[in-house]
């Protein structure tokens, strides 16, 4: 059961700091999308 919950706290880490990379990745592609959708719509 230790080793187990040992992987999880390991993943938890690593899916973290992929999270943080993908956040700012995801929130620039949205911005540029949104600017594109207000545009359109003018």
């Amino acid at each position: 059961m230790g080793s187990f919950e040992h992987k999880v706290k390991e993943r938890a880490k690593e899916l973290k700091i992929i999270f943080q990379r993908g956040v700012k990745i995801v929130g620039d592609s949205c911005k540029k999308g949104w600017y594109k959708v207000k545009h359109i719509r003018k």
